[in-house]
């Protein structure tokens, strides 16, 4: 018998069987199954990426303070992960779903004591108004985040 110009004597439409197919979706459940049960963060990778989301939103809100031309915050709540991006200056995490936007430090990371108080506060240029000297924020299991005076520069 003679074929046909682009298609061959004997076989069907080229493509996967059905069973390919289930063999596909097995592999991937097992993978997907491998990835979802091993955890790979520690108890440490969670306290550095605390300090740097947390070192994100202060940026964040010294940026936007320059921007807007007036004064932000930054509002926490000690012996807690809890902190707000205030969009006045005044508020606190208490009256946050009001006056600002909360957000929580992952893990088990708390804040545990800063040395400005509870609020930090940018002004239009993006100088923290707590002076000219180094503020620091206390964080549990990480390292210390510092803001410096007069420049706001956060490390």
């Amino acid at each position: 018998m003679i074929a046909k110009a682009g298609k061959m004597a004997g076989r069907g439409s080229p493509g996967f069987t059905s069973i390919e197919l289930v063999i596909v979706i097995i592999v991937m459940a097992v993978l997907a199954g491998t990835i979802i049960i091993k955890n790979p963060f520690s108890i440490s990778d969670y306290a550095s990426l605390a300090a740097d989301q947390l070192i994100a939103d202060i940026q964040y809100v010294q940026m936007r303070a320059m921007g807007l031309g007036s004064q932000r915050q930054i509002s926490f709540l000690t012996n807690s992960g809890q902190y707000c991006l205030c969009k006045t200056t005044g508020c606190t995490v208490a009256n946050c779903s009001v006056t600002g936007e909360i957000k929580r430090l992952p893990g088990d990371v708390v804040i545990t004591s800063s040395s400005f108080g509870n609020a930090l506060v940018f002004n239009s240029l993006g100088e923290p108004t707590f002076g000219t000297g180094n503020g620091t924020i206390n964080l549990s299991n990480a390292r210390n985040v510092t803001i410096y005076g007069i420049t706001g520069k956060v490390d």
